[in-house]
């Protein structure tokens, strides 16, 4: 088959649908309507005739085929009024059917006397379908054309029995009895207003919408034409640099010599020029570096004057005494005085070294915890360390005390364990030592959580209390009491301070004198527990696991004796540190270890381990037979040192066996 065979019915297509469109005499704002009433004209065309071919295979020729066939070659007509007379050709389109529809139904029941009941109510559903005619031919603001098309098809439904009647052809008059007949109408009028309601506001929006389009466009078309007279002017400019330019080229014969050397110059400026931006840039950089790191180091600097005041305070007023009285009874030895003066004296040196030692531990630890001592934190459980606390607080709990523990709602804290039980001890301690003499001791500890993860534990009692508006500057500071009536050095809250400051978090204090004092504390929770790398090299990176209390050290690649020891130092210091009951160890690209590498860790690495709590070791890709000596070996020594040893293919097939214990302690 020829390509011109293909695409001819196509072409008769196209020149058929252009023949629909609306002539140049048309205005713009009815090609639309025109258009459409064209369209719908070619198809209620071809309806007719198929509903004429319709009638005639199943009843043959009628009385009224005639007039079917006259509607359709009508609507044809209707194509070509449309050209010129455009407002008849579609008042005729939306006209045509409803009074053909009405004549034709009295002449089928004229001519044939002997029809059914259902020629009453073919016509009338189709005048009833002619409401939407007028809203798709004509626009809003012909409402003239529009009134006359809607008004004729309201009145064809409303006198259609009232016409049939006097023309001797009613419903009743023809012998029909059906007596809800006359419900039809109220039927046919309820679907005109619902028709006409519904075509109208979607005409309505319609109309709106292609107003906006139109606008749109208008605002699209105008900007269109202030580009075309830019690039005209733009051209117009370009004509005249290129007359300049020829100018210019002239000149530039004269100069060329010049300009190379200029280029030459302007080239190795230009060099210099990105060399200075490169190193402007670099510059800038190490300043902004230089001013961050300045910033810290002069928050640092604070931080240390203010610790040095303390410091300072605390040697006037702490070591100052101690040795002055070591001093001054040393003194006494070089006088003459009897045996059992110098026992005195001596019993005397001895209290002043212990109260000097005192001050010279409580120093020690303050510089501990300034020092970021810790690091890792671990899932700490309240109520364990509450009864450590209480354990070494026995002596000094009476029996009558009442102590009320709420920790439901956030039992454990992701913390460092000596800060949270140090926490606990002076909260505790202070609450007893600084009890109302009038009133039994109660004592309220609870925690909870807020949304955001964050753990507050608050220490409340019915003591003392505190007048918080007088006390308020020095309410955290070095050697600060607010009662002298029982022993103290004034170090329980400065030490709660700066373990909260240490650990990210912030303390609140409510006190009313001889109503009791209410601690809140509030900790941060760190975003990722499971993963607290403390050591990382390119042989092996080192974590802590929070959630299941293990420490896990992953191998990276081949490694060399020193690497290999360099990395079980750290485990074990991790081990010393937090006493994990557990490690899990990825091998699987640690390589073959040494002979001596092995014996010195089964001797030295094992025995510290369990010396420091290691009850269950978790290996991944032990079973490798390049490592088969290494495993046999460590079989043997785990089982001697009473550790279990698991071999698993993955690692979190080995951190779900040592979860397996964590849920079942």
């Amino acid at each position: 088959m020829r390509e011109s065979d293909v695409t001819l019915p196509f072409v008769f297509m196209r020149k058929a649908f252009s023949f629909l469109l609306p002539s140049p005499q048309v205005p713009e704002s009815l090609h639309q309507g025109v258009y459409i009433t064209n369209l719908l004209s070619l198809v209620l065309s071809l309806l007719t005739f198929f509903l004429f071919c319709t009638l005639f295979l199943l009843f043959g020729l009628s009385p009224t085929s005639g007039y079917i066939v006259g509607v359709a070659f009508l609507f044809l007509i209707i194509v070509f009024i449309n050209r010129t007379y455009y407002n008849f050709g579609r008042l005729l389109f939306c006209l045509v059917p409803i009074y053909t529809s009405l004549l034709i139904s009295l002449y089928g029941k004229h001519a044939e006397p002997y029809h059914t009941y259902v020629t009453y109510f073919d016509a009338r559903f189709i005048i009833l379908v002619t409401t939407i005619l007028p809203a798709v031919s004509f626009r809003l603001q012909e409402r003239l054309k529009i009134g006359v098309c809607l008004f004729s098809t309201f009145a064809c439904l409303i006198l259609f029995d009232p016409i049939h009647s006097a023309l001797g052809l009613g419903y009743f008059q023809r012998g029909f009895d059906s007596p809800s007949y006359y419900y039809i109408n109220y039927i046919a009028l309820i679907c005109f207003l619902v028709l006409l309601f519904g075509v109208l506001t979607l005409k309505a929006i319609t109309e709106r919408a292609e107003s906006r389009a139109q606008k749109s466009m208008n605002e699209l078309n105008y900007a269109n034409v202030q580009l075309v007279n830019r690039n005209e002017e733009l051209i117009r400019l370009n004509h005249a640099m290129e007359l300049h330019n020829e100018e210019m080229h002239q000149q530039q014969k004269e100069i060329r010599a010049s300009r190379e050397l200029l280029v030459e110059a302007n080239r190795m400026i230009s060099q210099q020029q990105e060399k200075l931006h490169m190193y402007n840039l670099q510059l800038e950089k190490t300043v902004e570096e230089k001013n961050i790191d300045l910033v810290r180091t002069n928050e640092e600097l604070v931080r240390h004057n203010n610790e040095l005041r303390q410091f300072s305070y605390t040697v006037s007023h702490n070591l100052r005494g101690p040795v002055a009285r070591l001093l001054g009874l040393t003194d006494l030895f070089s006088k003459p005085i009897s045996q059992q003066e110098k026992e005195e004296i001596g019993m005397m040196v001895k209290k002043s070294g212990l109260e000097l030692d005192e001050v010279l531990r409580d120093l020690s630890l303050i510089i501990d915890i300034r020092n970021d001592l810790y690091q890792v934190r671990e899932k700490i459980s309240f109520e364990v360390e509450l009864a450590k606390t209480v354990s070494m607080l026995r002596d000094q709990i009476r029996p009558t005390y009442q102590i009320d523990v709420d920790f439901s709602e956030a039992p454990f804290v992701y913390s460092i364990r000596a800060m949270i039980q140090s926490i606990l001890f002076n909260l505790l301690s202070n609450a007893i030592k600084y009890r109302n003499p009038e009133n039994e001791l109660r004592i309220s500890i609870k925690t909870s959580k807020h949304f955001n993860r964050d753990v507050s534990l608050q220490v409340s009692d019915n003591g003392l209390g505190f007048n918080l508006q007088t006390h308020k500057e020095n309410l955290f500071k070095l050697y600060k009491r607010f009662h002298t009536h029982v022993d103290g050095k004034g170090l329980g809250l400065y030490l709660v301070k700066t373990q909260v400051d240490t650990l990210g978090g912030k303390i609140e204090i409510e006190s009313e004198i001889n109503r009791g004092t209410t601690f809140t504390i509030t900790l941060p929770t760190p975003r990722n527990v499971s993963k607290q790398i403390f050591f990382d090299s390119e042989s092996a990176q080192i974590y802590y696991d929070a959630d299941i209390n293990n420490t896990v050290i992953v191998w990276k690649k081949n490694i060399t004796g020193i690497e290999y020891r360099r990395a079980f130092q750290a485990v074990l210091y991790t081990l010393k540190t937090y006493n994990t009951p557990g490690w899990i160890a990825d091998l699987r690209l640690q390589g073959v270890v040494d002979d001596a590498e092995q014996f010195w860790f089964m001797s030295t690495v094992i025995p510290e381990a369990v010396r420091c709590g290691l009850k269950r070791i978790a290996a991944v890709g032990f079973n490798d037979p390049i490592r088969k000596s290494y495993y046999d070996r460590m079989i043997e020594r785990t089982a001697e040192a009473g550790i279990t040893l698991k071999v698993f293919e993955s690692l979190e097939a080995a951190v779900s066996w040592m979860e397996a214990f964590i849920q079942r302690n």
